[in-house]
């Protein structure tokens, strides 16, 4: 296959190929509703997600923990607003309801930022070495790239992942057996499944 055959469309096969596994597969609408926590902070502006943390979606009810109960009441006027945002962030009507609480902010905000930013050095991940299987993987996926340089750059970024994840498994973490992303939480099902 060339290169060049990627430019008129192979890349919407693929997305295509994506989408109906993950319909297959029954994640698409959980990913879909993913969304809508990881475009919080988007959605709302950075006034408001510097007080408020989006934790989980639960049967299309996004769970946010508000820094004060004033922030809370705050936020439930604007509600309406925030939840159509969100859907058309997230490319579909996910978000059905908004509970706003003032309790377990700063355990949220915690998790949150525990969750963003693991607590392994750069070398460390550098050092970690993987089977050849995932290298071979990294390579696949960088080949469909049409420049050499986003395709070093796509291999380097699958490669450090899968690196990341085999040292997070090392250090403790799970993988969620809803989701199957990691946590370092003690049960079987990270925060946002529960």
């Amino acid at each position: 296959m060339r290169r060049s055959d990627f430019r008129r469309g192979n890349f919407n096969r693929l997305g295509g190929l994506v989408n109906r596994s993950l319909e297959e597969m029954g994640l698409r609408h959980k990913i879909m509703q993913y969304q809508a926590v990881i475009k919080w902070k988007q959605v709302v502006g950075t006034h408001i997600a510097a007080v408020t943390v989006a934790e989980r979606i639960q049967e299309g009810i996004l769970y946010v923990c508000c820094k004060s109960s004033a922030w809370a009441n705050e936020c439930t006027f604007h509600k309406q607003h925030i939840i159509k945002e969100l859907n058309k962030a997230a490319g579909s009507k996910v978000v059905t309801d908004i509970r706003f609480s003032s309790r377990g902010f700063k355990k949220a905000l915690e998790a949150s930022l525990a969750a963003n930013k693991p607590n392994i050095p750069k070398d460390d991940i550098e050092a970690v070495e993987i089977d050849l299987l995932a290298s071979e993987l990294a390579q696949k996926v960088a080949s469909i790239s049409p420049s050499e340089e986003l395709a070093k750059r796509i291999a380097h970024a699958v490669l450090t992942s899968k690196k990341l994840e085999k040292s997070k498994l090392e250090n403790g973490w799970r993988k969620c057996s809803m989701c199957n992303n990691l946590h370092d939480g003690k049960s079987d099902i990270c925060d946002n499944c529960k």
